[in-house]
């Protein structure tokens, strides 16, 4: 798994040359792209060329090429990406001009929702819901002519090297703070050339010959074009990466490709090193049980269950994100994440998480409710997946990812009352028998017997029969019997909770639950992370 890890360079003596190779490299990135994907050239024909006319290594070409082939293919992944958000929009807007028209003639004739209202009220509504269908075939309209615009364009995706903003705002420059067009134009240059790239290989040594690391100082190779002014090598010393100087000096040892990416940020620049990190041997073991995270905008729900897929332990650990910066998110994500690998790690128990992909119902936001619009935005998903996949991956710990198919409803309906567990915990029992692949068939106490001629269907088509019923339940409505009084292998007992006793009650006893006792979700489970 490759890991990258970056640190500040603390020398600004060395800030001028670093500056000159960033200029080199950023006009000849931008050359490169003309020449092979709008001329048409072989790239052993530019190679050759290039290393001649502008006094660059073969090493110095190759990392071109790579990050230029890079980002052609991120600008025609982010094409497909806007085509099939566009299509997505385009079918959202249908549905909701559909909804309104059938609103508008259930009010004209006075028939529906609108039968029992005033002449006038109802005259008023229909003028409202008139004007939203008049916007949203405005829109439609909008929406298809960009999508043919779309699919109209062939070829290579446009690029622009140093953001098409900028380059926009040289015809607004007072607005944007340029006092001249030179001003803008030194502006526009110092985006094109902020970085620059030095390709690694295992078969070089110290894993890089155009950029090397020699204890806590890095050697790096000047272009011949600027070796008279520069020197043939520039040295940077100090050198030392907060996080992962272990997995770098490793790397070194074993002979590993180190690729180095120089960046200037604000003024300072900065070094990226990216390597492979080994990943640590699998310490967790199916066959002692699994932990089922229910990740949800504002808290991820944790469960424990035992192989037999009984619930032995329940968590919910809350968090708030809505309307923080990325960097804020990241690290509070981390923080949760490190909890439940800790959790994981020391129950010797894999993680189970649920396979979630919201790009198509992201494409709906603007015709669903600003509610649940807030909540949609809020779901750091991506973030937390990637996460927990890295952390995961240095602890040793297992991460099973399963279709979320009717876990809620399965949750709600089989341990929900059974074992009072919050709605996200029962979800989150689910997804953690889910990935121990046992079974989802409906309580034996409930359930009835199939006709021969359906025995063969699979479970989920008897969820997808009951989820409309189930999720148009309030939570407590479902907490209709105690776990006292449905059938299954007995009451599993937490590990993390305690026995207590209520005076005013029946006792609680781990997950046991009656009335009068608070929910396992409130009782079990405190931080398991050792503090640091």
């Amino acid at each position: 798994m490759q890991a990258t890890f970056q640190t500040k360079i603390q020398d600004r003596a060395v800030y001028p040359a670093l500056d000159a190779i960033a200029a080199l490299y950023g006009r000849l990135l931008c050359r490169l792209f003309v020449d092979i994907y709008v001329h048409n050239r072989p790239l052993v024909e530019c190679k050759r060329e290039y290393i001649a006319h502008y006094g660059i290594t073969a090493r110095h070409f190759n990392a071109l090429a790579i990050e230029l082939k890079a980002k052609v293919k991120a600008a025609e992944e982010a094409h497909r990406h806007h085509l099939v958000h566009l299509r997505g929009q385009i079918q959202a807007t249908e549905r909701a001009i559909a909804k309104l028209q059938k609103q508008d003639k259930a009010l004209a004739s006075g028939k529906g929702r609108g039968a029992g209202l005033p002449p006038e009220e109802r005259a008023e509504r229909r003028r409202r819901v008139r004007f939203r269908l008049h916007q949203k075939k405005r829109r439609l309209a909008m929406l298809r002519s960009r999508l043919e615009t779309a699919e109209a364009r062939t070829g290579l995706p446009p690029i622009c090297f140093g953001s098409r903003r900028l380059f926009h705002r040289q015809f607004h420059l007072e607005e944007n703070g340029f006092a001249s067009h030179d001003e803008w134009r030194k502006a526009w240059r110092d985006a094109r050339s902020q970085s620059f790239f030095c390709i690694g290989s295992k078969d070089e040594m110290s894993g890089n010959q155009t950029c090397s690391l020699f204890g806590d100082s890095l050697r790096l190779r000047v272009p011949n074009a600027l070796a008279g002014r520069l020197g043939r090598h520039v040295w940077l010393h100090g050198i030392r990466f907060p996080y992962g100087q272990d997995v770098i000096l490793a790397a070194l040892a074993s002979g590993q490709a180190i690729s180095y990416r120089f960046v200037r940020q604000n003024g300072a620049w900065y070094v990226f090193a990216t390597t492979e990190r080994p990943a640590a041997p699998i310490t967790t073991w199916r066959r002692a049980g699994a932990l089922g995270a229910d990740l949800n905008p504002d808290r991820l729900a944790v469960a424990e269950v035992d192989r037999f897929g009984n619930p032995i332990a329940a968590r919910d650990i809350r968090f708030q994100i809505q309307g923080k910066r990325q960097e804020q998110v990241k690290a509070i994500l981390g923080e949760v994440v490190a909890d439940l690998v800790a959790w994981a790690k020391s129950a010797g128990k894999p993680i189970v998480v649920e396979h979630l992909d919201f790009r198509e119902k992201k494409t709906r936001l603007r015709e669903e409710g600003p509610r649940y619009a807030r909540m949609l935005s809020a779901f750091a998903y991506g973030a937390f997946m990637a996460l927990l996949l890295s952390r995961a991956a240095r602890e040793g710990v297992e991460v099973i990812r399963v279709n979320p198919a009717f876990t809620s409803v399965i949750g709600k309906v089989k341990f929900m009352a059974r074992y009072g567990l919050s709605p996200h915990a029962a979800a989150a029992v689910a997804i953690a028998r889910r990935g121990l692949r046992l079974g989802e068939r409906f309580c034996s106490g409930t359930a009835r017997p199939l006709p021969a001629r359906n025995r063969g269907r699979h479970v989920w088509s008897d969820w997808r029969r009951i989820a409309p019923s189930v999720r148009g339940k309030r939570a407590h409505r479902l907490y209709q019997r105690s776990s006292e009084d449905t059938p299954g292998r007995g009451e599993p007992r937490s590990t993390l909770a305690p026995a207590a006793h209520n005076l005013h009650g029946p006792g609680c006893d781990g997950l046991a639950w009656g009335p009068g006792c608070d929910p396992p979700a409130r009782i079990v489970g405190s931080a398991v992370r050792p503090a640091s």
